[in-house]
Formats: structure tokens, sequence, C-alpha cells
């Protein structure tokens, strides 16, 4: 999002544009946007400074850090950027959007928050049912209970 600062009013400039992942270098592994990214931007500025209030839009495809199903999830994210622009005649805040989308992004997204994962011993997901193996906090409770006995 490239912006000329003369060209914003005193009253303040609204902008709003759809960029593909790749347009914002967010064409990666790791981080899958299955929709363009919405960016609405809020721009004033006060003498040499400049003042971005941004929202961004997407949808993003992830695999389940538990269970290694796929998934999609919406993204927003709202955020405020300065900058101070004395001697400037343009402003590209095309980095600063790409780095708060990515900061945003979970390190170990999930499904939903209650994802039971994948069984240790089969590899079942656990979110369709059980597969009949103990887990290992079910191995440790029951020999919890049975440490000491009496004879």
């Amino acid at each position: 999002m490239k912006i000329k600062i003369n060209d914003i009013p005193k009253d303040g400039l609204e902008l709003t544009e759809s960029q593909g992942a790749g347009a914002l270098d967010l064409a990666r592994d790791d981080l899958r946007f299955v929709s363009p990214v919405d960016i609405s931007a809020f721009i004033s500025r006060d003498k040499d400074e400049v003042y971005a209030r941004i929202t961004t839009k997407g949808k993003l495809e992830i695999t389940c850090a538990r269970c290694l199903s796929p998934d999609r999830i919406d993204f927003k994210k709202d955020f405020d950027l300065s900058y101070d622009v004395k001697g400037k005649t343009s402003l590209d805040l095309t980095d600063d959007i790409r780095q708060e989308i990515v900061l945003e992004c979970p390190l170990k997204p999930l499904c939903r928050q209650d994802c039971k994962g994948l069984c240790p011993v089969c590899g079942k997901n656990l979110n369709e049912g059980s597969c009949g193996h103990k887990s290992d906090s079910q191995k440790w409770s029951e020999s919890k209970g049975n440490t000491i006995k009496e004879e």
C-alpha cells in the first residue's frame, strides 16, 4: 500500500484494497491464505508525522497442530502504525502490514480449542472417536491408585 504524502487531506484519507498472498510476500508453506487479504486503512497526517489505522482480513488454511487435520480459519487484525515522513514524498506500508499479519498468525493453530489430537499408539484422530488405546495420562492415573498394595 503506497501513499503520496501530499495527497493526504487534512481530514484524513481512507483506502481499501485486496492483495493476494504473493503480493504481500505471504505465500509460504506455514502460512496459506486461501482468499485475498482485504486491507482497510485510515491515514492521517500531522506536520511531519503520518498515522495509519489498519484492519486486515482474510481466510487462512491451517494444519491443526494436534490432529493434523486441515482447516480454514478467519483472520482479522487491527493495528496502528506511525511514521516520521520529514523530507519524504511517499510512504510504502506494505512491509509493515506484512509483518503485522505474520505476527498475528498462530504458531500452533488448532482446528478447535478442545482438539483431542492423535492416539500416540495407532495415530487415530481422537476427535472422530476412541480407538481403545489408553493415553499416558490414563495409564498414570490408574497406576497411581494401584502403587501400594497391602496383602
